[in-house]
């Protein structure tokens, strides 16, 4: 089954690998204050775009990375944290909130000159994998596991709880206006509101699995006892809209669901064997999604092909990918260090300087 094999996959939605990262860096500088993020060598989870010339991401360690003037330029904010971060949601280059490891919510008015905790739901303690603004930017919805969906309408500084209270983690969120959303993550759940997530209903009616996991005959499956797929097997990550009508939603095993009516059904497609753990759909652009060992997928007439420019140099996980509004900016993030920079829809992508990264560090470091 798909939710057993992705157990290994658990940096993707709660941090473990998150946690292992922090504690080998404890080991080398101490985890006191007087300990510093190695931003060339960090996990980083979660992007936000806002436009060409204003990006973050942000991952282990508590580091945060500016990045400006179409990436060409790299410095190393501070977080005022330890705590890894997951998820990254700008609504300008001056407005960001990230979402991270045990609740923690992060928050600038300043384009990250001065970072500050946002005031949580009381109890709060799960990561906070995904972040999603509405048409209005001050309205931004956050989940996790245990089915946690926390809700702000003022802009991130203050939040209530809308979870669900259900053994299930949520991996993904996104609303496609002030109303209308979506969730996803284990045992194949699909959630949709038209309320602002005060309610939330199943949409999760999957067309076009294959019968296995694997590709197998009837008597070969039986022997070897592979179990049929069904659609609580998937395990959901990222999702995201070109329009109310379509939209993606990518899974471990390397399946990738499409809807073209608005969520009713979803057609399972199968993007090669890596796990799948972000798509974006850039302006103007085919969608494009994120993996395991440097996978990279673009979806065209003949379905989703591998970047094979981007296999041949990555070598590590990718967890996030997001465009600028116009699309002329695209980030992509994964594991020690990797920060991807696509400059033409996501049609091409080029790692950025490690020295840029190293130098933003050493910076932070001497200040």
């Amino acid at each position: 089954m798909l939710c057993a094999a992705v157990a290994t996959l658990c940096v993707t939605s709660v941090g473990c690998e998150g946690e292992a990262q922090k504690r080998a860096i404890e080991q080398r500088i101490g985890s006191s204050a007087e300990g510093r993020s190695l931003p060339e060598h960090e996990d980083y989870y979660g992007s936000g775009v806002a436009d060409k010339d204003h990006a973050w991401v942000a991952g282990t360690y508590g580091t945060i990375l500016s990045i400006t003037d179409n990436a060409t330029k790299v410095e190393l904010q501070k977080s005022g944290t330890h705590y890894s971060l997951f998820s990254v949601s700008c609504a300008d280059a001056n407005d960001c909130v990230i979402g991270g490891e045990r609740g923690l919510i992060l928050r600038t008015t300043d384009g990250g000159k001065h970072w500050e905790k946002a005031d949580g739901p009381k109890g709060l303690s799960e990561n906070l994998l995904s972040i999603s603004r509405g048409k209005d930017p001050n309205k931004i919805w956050a989940v996790g596991p245990e089915a946690t969906v926390i809700h702000s309408v003022d802009g991130g500084k203050t939040w209530e709880d809308q979870s669900l209270h259900k053994d299930e983690a949520l991996n993904g969120v996104v609303f496609l206006d002030d109303q209308n959303g979506w969730v996803q993550g284990e045992f194949g759940v699909i959630k949709h509101t038209t309320d602002g997530g005060k309610t939330w209903v199943e949409s999760d009616k999957v067309v076009g699995l294959p019968k296995y996991v694997e590709d197998v005959t009837d008597a070969e499956a039986y022997h070897r006892g592979i179990p049929e797929l069904s659609e609580q097997d998937l395990y959901l990550f990222g999702s995201a809209w070109s329009n109310p009508q379509n939209g993606y939603i990518v899974a471990a095993g390397g399946y990738v669901l499409e809807t073209n009516d608005g969520g009713a059904t979803w057609q399972a497609k199968r993007g090669g064997s890596n796990s799948l753990f972000a798509v974006a759909v850039p302006p103007g652009h085919p969608p494009v999604a994120a993996g395991l060992l440097g996978t990279v997928m673009h979806e065209g007439s003949g379905g989703w092909s591998l970047d094979e420019s981007v296999a041949s140099r990555v070598y590590t996980w990718l967890r996030s990918a997001a465009f600028s509004p116009d699309g002329s900016l695209g980030i992509m993030t994964g594991g020690d260090g990797a920060v991807l920079v696509s400059h033409d829809g996501g049609a091409t992508w080029n790692a950025l300087n490690k020295n840029l990264i190293t130098a933003a560090g050493i910076t932070a470091a001497k200040s």
